[in-house]
């Protein structure tokens, strides 16, 4: 009791102050209409939603009071910042009062993008309210200004929510097209988030298509997105997506825990009508699993914020779990209850896939009453329902052709009249050759029957070649699709290292004699200027120790230090550069378009990431290592073949790792240059004596050229 008259004291001064700023907002000096925003978020932080909606209804009729002609840009987008935190609450009816104020006030003052940001949310509070028409009519409004205005992540995200309301309308194929569509432009736009949530979606309209398999990969793809980008929220959600796919399939355990760790993740992140959403599957699942109790309470809390808000969705939701938990419990004239209720609003809307679902669950619950009659009366119309369903996809395409046919018929019975026609009146005029026209007529009509009928055999011979020709056109597509995947599949084999995902030796000799030809072509365009980014890098690196990984923690500790050594260089590196795992602990890296002053920066930042990391080899065990590197620009001497080239890179950069290795290891040694005039009497270093190099450009992470031990002959 204590607790409970402190929240109404918290919500009686949040209320008192918003009626002060309230008379300022609507009085001439016009108070900061940043009061009603900040009010209304803190009676729903406290869960008195009635009252926000109070305060809200409140200043929308202070606005309509004072002239919609004063509505300014800044009240406008009070309104419209009102209706988003409604919206959020699942309170959809008054944050669209509070929208159309502020669609009002933008249209006044002519702020487009405003105006279709508006529109968005009031397609979306329409689709939670189940009115679908009208979200369509908002969204394609709002969809029309964001492409004028050339606002394309808006247009996607409106995109997107047009394939959602074409999904709770059944239009599977349509949905589709549209997510497909939206999902194309997140891509292009590099939006995680909405990408996760468009794969999610998808995943929703195939579990409306009973295929679990293909649902699960797209709901674990957008997981994946969700988790790498730290997104709570959409992780919560899809989590929740998960349970109940789960749930269907029947694994009702996997299904409690899913559930039950994604609507704790909700209550700290989620929106109210998620957390509404995942309760309902949560109390199905406890119910089967024998916490009866509980799962009613879920279920039954469900079926009231449904009531209240008017969330058609989530109440023929809350139905459909609760004549399934009605089942479980065998209470079946309960289930019959909700089930009928469900069947009658599913109805109403014109939603076939949701009568399947309550007529069903009417059925089982009929013939466990042993009310066969009745049981089999529904039964016949569910499959008549059933059979529209697997139907609509294909009356367009029949009507169609039953439309050509039709033509056709008409054409041959009028040219039979005609024929016909010139008969009788030749036999009428010319009565004394009526034996000849006679036998004319005689002959036209077996000529006739005759051409009706090799009409007719070509007709359907057409129509049989036409059809043999679409199912061969249809063989031969999946088996391109089959030869195509097959070779992307084997390309990626044989250019891949299926350990760390890199690129393999395969690759390299496959693209270095370009990227040599490219180089030796820029520099030489670029000659005289004084900058030059067309050179080629290469790097050898090599794991220190790594033979001491493998024989204190195992091969499998080894191959995760592999793979997460690939992970840094990729952090390292650009992606435009060749990564290539060489063998062993051994990688070497090509980077393009890079100039040679780079070289040292490039090969410290690459040692200095390596021995920050930290390598976990599992739950509980991690370790750190280090690298040696040798590096080298691509070629060391120009003007030679590229096998030459790439033999003397390669020694190169070989005999600058073992250089490092035998120098302390975890550090680098590289040439820079083997034509760069040094200043001063410098003495050939043992690397040019052994490459015959003039006078090359070394660095190194240790202290002097001195200190660095070079391999013997």
């Amino acid at each position: 009791m204590p607790r409970q008259s402190a929240r109404r004291f918290a919500t009686s001064i949040v209320t008192v102050s918003l009626l002060f700023a309230l008379v300022g907002f609507s009085s001439p000096t016009k108070a900061s209409p940043a009061a009603l925003t900040q009010t209304v978020h803190e009676l729903i932080q406290s869960g008195a939603f009635e009252d926000a909606e109070r305060q809200t209804l409140l200043a929308i009729e202070q606005a309509h009071q004072s002239g919609t002609l004063s509505i300014s840009t800044l009240s406008a987008s009070t309104f419209y910042e009102v209706g988003q935190l409604l919206q959020s609450a699942s309170r959809f009816n008054v944050a669209n009062d509070a929208l159309y104020v502020a669609l009002d006030g933008f249209t006044r003052h002519g702020q487009l993008i405003d105006m279709a940001n508006t529109l968005h949310h009031l397609g979306t509070s329409q689709r939670f309210l189940g009115n679908y028409e009208q979200s369509i009519g908002y969204l394609r409004r709002a969809q029309s200004i964001a492409q004028t205005q050339g606002v394309l992540p808006l247009n996607a995200t409106i995109q997107m929510e047009i394939g959602l309301v074409q999904k709770e309308q059944g239009q599977v194929q349509a949905a589709l097209y549209t997510l497909k569509k939206a999902l194309s432009l997140f891509r292009v736009q590099q939006d995680t988030k909405s990408t996760g949530q468009g794969l999610a979606t998808i995943g929703d309209i195939y579990v409306t298509l009973n295929q679990f398999s293909e649902a699960n990969t797209y709901y674990q793809d957008a997981l994946q997105i969700a988790k790498t980008s730290n997104d709570k929220p959409l992780t919560a959600q899809i989590l929740g997506k998960i349970g109940a796919l789960l749930l269907l399939k029947g694994d009702i355990e996997e299904a409690s825990e899913a559930l039950t760790h994604a609507l704790t993740l909700l209550k700290e992140n989620g929106e109210a009508n998620e957390i509404s959403t995942t309760q309902a599957w949560l109390g199905e699942a406890l119910v089967k699993t024998g916490d009866t109790e509980q799962g009613l309470m879920l279920l039954e809390e469900s079926l009231a914020v449904a009531k209240s808000t008017g969330q058609q969705k989530l109440l023929q939701q809350a139905r459909l779990a609760l004549a399934n938990a009605m089942m479980s419990l065998q209470q079946f004239d309960d289930a019959l209850a909700y089930a009928k209720n469900g069947t009658i609003e599913a109805r109403r809307r014109g939603d076939l896939r949701s009568q399947l679902n309550f007529l069903s669950i009417q059925v089982k619950a009929l013939a466990a009453k042993g009310e066969f009659k009745r049981a089999l009366d529904i039964q016949s119309v569910l499959q008549n329902i059933r059979e529209e369903v697997l139907s609509s996809g294909s009356e367009v395409a029949i009507a169609q052709l039953q439309a050509e046919i039709e033509i056709e018929r008409q054409a041959q019975s009028i040219q039979v009249l005609q024929k016909t026609k010139q008969l009788a009146l030749a036999e009428a005029e010319q009565t004394n050759l009526r034996t000849t026209l006679f036998w004319s007529t005689l002959i036209a009509g077996l000529l006739t029957l005759f051409l009706i009928w090799s009409r007719y055999t070509q007709r359907q011979q057409t129509i049989r070649l036409r059809r043999e020709v679409k199912q061969r056109t249809k063989e031969l597509e999946q088996k391109n699709s089959e030869l195509q995947t097959a070779y992307k599949t084997l390309e990626q084999v044989s250019l891949h290292d299926s350990l760390t995902g890199l690129y393999n030796r395969h690759y390299l000799e496959s693209q270095l004699p370009g990227e040599l030809k490219r180089s030796a072509h820029a520099n030489k365009h670029q000659e005289g200027h004084n900058e030059r980014n067309q050179d080629l890098l290469c790097f050898l690196i090599d794991i220190d120790h790594f033979k001491r990984i493998n024989d204190e923690h195992g091969h499998l500790a080894g191959d995760k230090v592999l793979s997460q050594f690939a992970d840094v260089l990729r952090e390292v590196f650009r992606q435009t550069d060749l990564l290539i795992r060489w063998g062993g602990e051994e990688f070497l890296v090509i980077c393009r378009h890079s100039m040679r002053d780079d070289l040292p920066q490039l090969a410290e930042r690459c040692r200095a990431a390596v021995n920050d990391n930290v390598f976990h080899i599992d739950d509980t065990r991690s370790l750190r290592v280090t690298c040696s590197i040798g590096f080298s620009i691509l070629p060391p001497v120009e003007h030679v073949s590229f096998e030459e080239s790439w033999k003397s890179t390669f020694s190169v950069v070989d005999y600058c790792l073992y250089a490092t290795k035998m120098s302390g290891r975890n550090g680098w040694i590289g040439v820079i240059d083997t034509n760069k005039a040094l200043i001063g009497d410098v003495q050939d270093t043992p690397l040019d004596k052994k490459f015959h190099f003039k006078q090359s450009y070394i660095s190194t992470s240790f202290n002097t050229l001195s200190s660095i031990n070079w391999p013997d002959e």
